[in-house]
């Protein structure tokens, strides 16, 4: 007695196109509820970890709830402002935007050739990108109202600390970025330049200067925007301008003054950030 089939013609017999789709089906979803596992994982930590962080914050939903009557108080006594001492104010308004003028153009000129050496495609000193590195992390890492702090202790309160604070903080910002425009370069019209026999200042200024120019302006105007905000901030460390005024106010419950204040630094931003996009918008 024989088998009318082979093996293998039975199992061709029984073979059906759908098999692989329910094959492919099942491993797709076991694979499925592998990734679903995984991001749950992910998202169970960020959770823990919100919740950690608000216990170490010891946020208090009921007690903020609790005091909002005590904020609307407060804000309806900063009308109608005081504009009394508005020479003073103004005097002010001009020494923050003194600080953040001298503390950006002191890290331009020294961002400048920190970031030429930096610059992996353009250095002339490879040895020197890494640790040269390393310090702008360091710069760019400790916070403006920081140095400040630490420069008011050296030459006592006023704005020289805090223009001091800007341009640290802002050489590390500001040569990083430059560097990262200078990386971003085409490297066929630097080479175009050097075949021609030229110098490393010749091909700076005919072929990297050229192009990087726009990127390197467009930082330095995102960057002094910013500053004139942050320098602010500095009045309140003792580094003078406006920020001072503003302690003061607080500190007084003087909420007329404090309205006619916070009006100003209002305009002075506004009027930084409409000049600095008009700049940008130019650039590109």
């Amino acid at each position: 007695m024989t088998f009318p089939f082979t093996k293998y013609e039975v199992d061709r017999a029984n073979y059906s196109p759908d098999l692989d789709a329910i094959l492919a089906t099942e491993q797709r979803r076991q694979g499925g509820v592998w990734r679903l596992l995984h991001r749950s994982f992910w998202g169970v930590l960020a959770i823990a970890l919100l919740i950690a962080s608000a216990r170490t914050a010891k946020v208090d939903l009921l007690q903020f709830w609790q005091r909002i009557p005590t904020v609307g108080e407060w804000l309806s006594r900063l009308f109608p402002p005081d504009f009394s001492e508005l020479l003073i104010f103004f005097e002010a308004i001009w020494e923050t935007l003194a600080i953040a003028i001298v503390g950006t153009g002191c890290a331009i000129l020294v961002a400048v050739p920190l970031a030429l050496l930096v610059a992996r495609n353009i250095t002339p000193v490879q040895s020197l990108a890494t640790p040269l590195r390393g310090l702008l992390n360091l710069l760019r890492g400790i916070d403006t109202a920081i140095f400040a702090l630490f420069f008011v202790s050296i030459v006592g309160l006023g704005p020289f600390a805090g223009a001091l604070g800007v341009a640290f903080h802002t050489t590390g910002s500001m040569a990083k970025l430059y560097a990262e425009v200078l990386e971003s370069l085409p490297s066929e019209p630097i080479e175009a330049v050097e075949a021609t026999g030229s110098d490393r200042l010749r091909t700076f200024a005919f072929a990297v200067l050229p192009e990087a120019l726009p990127g390197l302006i467009g930082i330095s105007l995102y960057l002094w925007e910013f500053n004139v905000r942050s320098s602010v901030i500095l009045g309140i460390v003792g580094a003078g301008g406006i920020g001072y005024e503003l302690l003061v106010s607080l500190k007084l419950l003087d909420f007329p003054r404090l309205c006619t204040i916070l009006l100003l630094i209002l305009a002075m931003v506004s009027l930084i950030d409409a000049l600095s996009a008009y700049f940008r918008q130019r650039l590109n």
